[in-house]
């Protein structure tokens, strides 16, 4: 198969958040350049010169500076005919008209805002430094320049939020003419700020009706959940993203990075020192067929639609239904997984258990 998938991973900062997990470095210029160097190298020995869609994330690729932007984008921008989404992800606060003029002209086609919440008394809580009116005059200015295609990124189950606090958000949401949203509950992450501080999380019950909220609010705004975490309006599903979900190949650049091609997994290291020296590549490994069929049952299930069993057949030449029987008889009947012609689909009322009915499909 194909890749027809880039991620790329820019990881400065400005500031570390206080949930965050995900490889980042306090941001040097100098490093920064030096990054983008091998950045560079490292697609050149790719060898791959069409993509469906091109994803930039972080970190936080909006602390790189004017300079780096534009160098940033010259690196893909010779390859972007066969490109049907680019994306990059977006910090308020290290925004501004010039830079999105940069992406605009660098081929950007969809915008990704880390917000998490819309009010300015919980974000210190979470470590974020932007305030509401930030999130607002980057949204404006951005459709000032054209772009159509703006995702934004929340979160519920922070330090001291209510569910009025969620409906508050909600609201906001509804007065922005925005196409897309991903809604993740917060989880605490080992090695970060509230997981090192002892913060209590929000008790389940409260979660879940956060989370009932969230659902049904935007479904009546239009916005269809396709995934576990995301919602679209009609056409602005996240193309990159889905291609993960359905578990179809894909590359990755830059330290932490992750690719599937194939039968192999390939995760780039997380240490910034030997990515400048040139030791990008810290494992490589050849999974077996099993762990694949999992890998593709788990991925897919995070969707809506489900998964195709026809083409999961296809791929590892097994029958789907015989080889699952057992989990599948027992979840079907107890209402957690239906057949849907050849699609297996959660129930969606039960995708908070998702985590409980794969353990039964290892």
């Amino acid at each position: 198969m194909a890749v027809k998938a880039l991620y790329v991973h820019i990881p400065f900062c400005n500031h570390i958040c206080h949930y965050c997990d995900f490889c980042k470095v306090f941001y040097d210029e100098k490093v920064a350049n030096q990054y983008l160097d091998c950045l560079e190298n490292e697609f050149k020995q790719l060898s791959i010169n069409e993509f469906e869609t091109i994803y930039i994330g972080g970190g936080t690729p909006s602390s790189l500076n004017e300079k780096q932007l534009v160098r940033l984008m010259n690196i893909f921008k010779p390859y972007l005919n066969s490109v049907k989404e680019y994306s990059i992800e977006l910090n308020p606060e290290t925004m501004n008209i010039k830079k999105l003029s940069i992406l605009k002209d660098g081929g950007i086609t969809r915008l990704s805002i880390g917000v998490q919440t819309f009010n300015d008394q919980l974000l210190p809580y979470i470590g974020r430094v932007h305030c509401c009116q930030d999130v607002y005059d980057l949204i404006n200015q951005a459709k000032q320049l054209g772009f159509k295609n703006i995702s934004l990124d929340l979160m519920y189950g922070l330090p001291h939020q209510t569910i009025d606090d969620v409906k508050n958000d909600l609201l906001t949401i509804k007065s922005l003419d925005i196409q897309h949203l991903s809604y993740y509950s917060l989880i605490l992450e080992d090695h970060t700020v509230l997981k090192i501080k002892d913060f209590e999380p929000i008790d389940e019950e409260i979660e879940y009706q956060m989370n009932q909220l969230i659902d049904q609010t935007l479904k009546e705004m239009n916005f269809k959940k396709y995934e576990v975490s995301n919602y679209a309006k009609d056409g602005y599903q996240c193309l990159h993203n889905l291609k993960y979900w359905r578990y179809e190949n894909y590359e990755g650049l830059g330290i932490g990075a992750c690719g599937k091609v194939d039968n192999q997994m390939k995760e780039h290291s997380r240490s910034l020192s030997h990515y400048l020296k040139g030791q990008s590549i810290l494992k490589i490994e050849t999974l077996s067929k099993e762990d694949h069929m999992f890998n593709h049952l788990m991925m897919s299930l995070r969707l809506v639609e489900g998964l195709n069993i026809d083409v999961f057949n296809q791929c590892y030449q097994v029958n789907f239904i015989e080889y699952y029987q057992e989990p599948l008889n027992k979840h079907i009947k107890m209402k957690h997984l239906f057949l849907n012609h050849h699609y297996l689909k959660v129930n969606p009322d039960y995708f908070y258990l998702l985590n409980a009915i794969l353990v039964d499909f290892i």
